[in-house]
């Protein structure tokens, strides 16, 4: 298992691959079918990228996850549906904390989410509404 920093093609290809499964998978069931498929997943990546923002991707005999970093967030941390709950979100999680991250978001349905990032020491720090029962938490690493 590797981390890989995309810094465009090929690797930019396999990055949005991997964001846009997951991110329509994690979003299913919130947004309508139509705005999961007109999604322009590509251009969030690239809007990234032009922000500034580092991306990585996570590879194992093949792409399977990715997150970006900027000024201590870690944002879009994706995993690949077929390959979540085989260590690979932990291994990106923590690749993200060794580069200086310690604060992002997910949304509240996301309790898998959550509960892997409290287990690596995050707490929610604040919460925007978005809808009836659904928040945008903030969640920040306790400095112990």
């Amino acid at each position: 298992m590797k981390v890989v920093q995309v810094m465009g093609e090929p690797l930019l290809g396999s990055a949005v691959r991997v964001y846009t499964e997951s991110w329509r998978a994690s979003h299913e069931g919130i947004c309508t079918p139509e705005f999961l498929r007109s999604r322009d997943c590509a251009g969030c990546l690239a809007g990234e990228l032009a922000a500034g923002k580092a991306l990585y991707l996570l590879l194992d005999e093949g792409p399977v996850g990715v997150v970006s970093l900027h000024n201590g967030w870690i944002d879009n941390l994706y995993i690949l549906p077929r390959c979540q709950g085989m260590g690979y979100g932990t291994a990106l999680l923590r690749f993200a904390m060794a580069q200086g991250g310690w604060r992002l978001s997910v949304l509240s349905s996301n309790t898998r989410a959550i509960g892997l990032y409290e287990k690596h020491g995050f707490s929610v720090s604040g919460r925007k509404a978005l809808r009836e029962n659904l928040w945008e938490l903030t969640m920040e690493k306790r400095h112990d």
